[in-house]
């Protein structure tokens, strides 16, 4: 199956899916995106990739 709607947090070590232990300003970055992601129209199964430079700073 693929998703309907997903993003990919480019550059995130595998493990930190939402990114580092600790780290709440980029968690909630990610879900925010992640919960924008749902609302927007697209193409099903499409997986946009996201940066997020909170993640690269540490």
């Amino acid at each position: 199956m693929r998703p309907s709607r997903a993003i990919h947090p480019v550059g995130f070590e595998f493990g930190h899916s939402l990114g580092r232990p600790h780290d709440v300003q980029t968690q909630t970055a990610v879900l925010k995106a992640a919960l924008e992601h749902l609302v927007t129209k697209g193409e099903p199964g499409v997986i946009a990739d996201v940066e997020f430079s909170s993640y690269r700073e540490q």
